[in-house]
Order: C-alpha cells, then sequence, then structure tokens
C-alpha cells in the first residue's frame, strides 16, 4: 500500500506566506495560499496511490480545511492532524503513522509548490520499491518532498530546519545511518514575491511549450487581486 501526505495550513489571514505580505493584503495572500493548494491537490489526484492524506495545522482546524479543500475533490481523502512540535517532528510522526497503518511507502510534501510535476512524486514512489528515503531537493537548499519506505527517525533529528543546510544535513543523516537514498528532480518553493514572480513566468513558458496550465486556481486567484 502506497501513501501520499499533503501538509496543509489552514489559511488564516495572517498566519499563511507572510512574506507575501510586502506585496498583498493578509486577507489577499490567505487567498493566494487557498490556491496554492488546490493546485496542489487537484495534481495529487492524478497520481495513482492507494491513501491520500491531509495532514492538516492547527489540529482543531479540521472542519475549516475540509470544507474549504473537501468539496472539490475527486478521490477520498483522510484528514489527520499534525503533530504541535517543530517541523522535523511533523514530518517524521506524519510519515511514520502511515508506515505503522500497513503503508509500504509513504511520500510527504507540502503546498509551498503549486507547480510541481506529478512526475516527480510518482518517481518518488517508483524509487522507494528499492530505496530507504527519497528526496526531493529545493532551490533553496531544503527539500521538498520525502518519502520513506520504513521508519528513519533520525535523518529529522538536530536540523537546522528553514536554513539553506536543510537538504546538506539530511543527506549527511541518511549516509550516517546507512540507509538506501533515491533522489527526484530539484524543483522550487514559493515564499516571497520574487519566487512567486519566477512561478508565474515558469507557468507562462509551460503554458506556450505545452498548453497545459500548471496553475489554474492560482491563475483564476490572481487575476482577482489585480
Amino acid at each position: 500500500m502506497t501513501a501520499l501526505i499533503v501538509f496543509v495550513k489552514n489559511p488564516i489571514p495572517g498566519a499563511v506566506k507572510t512574506r507575501l505580505q510586502t506585496r498583498y493584503t493578509p486577507d489577499q495572500v490567505a487567498a493566494l495560499y487557498t490556491a496554492f493548494v488546490r493546485d496542489v491537490l487537484e495534481r495529487a489526484e492524478s497520481i495513482d496511490v492507494d491513501r491520500r492524506v491531509i495532514a492538516f495545522d492547527p489540529p482543531d482546524a479540521k472542519s475549516e480545511v475540509s470544507a474549504l479543500f473537501g468539496g472539490g475533490m475527486k478521490t477520498p481523502w483522510q484528514y489527520v492532524p499534525q503533530v504541535q512540535e517543530g517541523l522535523g517532528a511533523r514530518m517524521r510522526e506524519a510519515l511514520v503513522q502511515q508506515l505503522d497503518a500497513g503503508a509500504s511507502a509513504a511520500v510527504l510534501i507540502g503546498t509551498d509548490i503549486p507547480s510541481l510535476p506529478a512526475y516527480h512524486i510518482t518517481q518518488a514512489f517508483d524509487l522507494l520499491h528499492t530505496k530507504d528515503v527519497v528526496l526531493g531537493p529545493s532551490t533553496d537548499g531544503g527539500y521538498y518532498l520525502v518519502g520513506v519506505s520504513k521508519p528513519i527517525p533520525e535523518i529529522f533529528e538536530d536540523v537546522a530546519w528553514s536554513t539553506p543546510s536543510v537538504l546538506t544535513q539530511t543527506i549527511d543523516r541518511v549516509q550516517r545511518a546507512g540507509h538506501t537514498l533515491g533522489l527526484v528532480p530539484p524543483w522550487f518553493d514559493v515564499d516571497a514575491p520574487d519566487e512567486l514572480d519566477f512561478l508565474l513566468a515558469h507557468a507562462r513558458a509551460t503554458i506556450l511549450a505545452t498548453g497545459i496550465d500548471p496553475l489554474p486556481h492560482t491563475h483564476a486567484c490572481l487575476s482577482n487581486l489585480t
């Protein structure tokens, strides 16, 4: 059994994507983050997995999150709260929960990557047939995807989260523990206005090259903000 986990925050104005508030109001940023989530979830529904999980934060936000995102789903999703600890513990526990529930491979992604191709996630699951851990490097020095085929809590310990050394430190922990590592192609997070500009430029190029809009919800939201 395979499990795909998406980390989702309740889009409360002022509590999500705060660096974008240098360009947009808190309400506008919350609407934009909601669109990011919808683009990520829509793409996730195209992937062949046995279980899809929204791990939400804060833990009392299930009704709000399911109301915002559940109505447009084409496939069943489970909702589980994130533990109230640091980022490493949140990811570790979310993955272990799925392994304990019978998953042979679990992959976790965030919602800062609205244009991530489905292939990157599919490739991660393929790699977990033979690898203990799979990482998707992000261009800011961290990673946007982590997948495991067995519990490996040590890769989440003593990491300087939200710094450019996250990927390097994680690879060091994988190597020291003797785990096998797989990699999927790098991608980019969107946190700041310049990163949003790059996202939109990249999406425009994708549309010109393929005729497919990778960001339908994000583009619709931005058209209402301008």
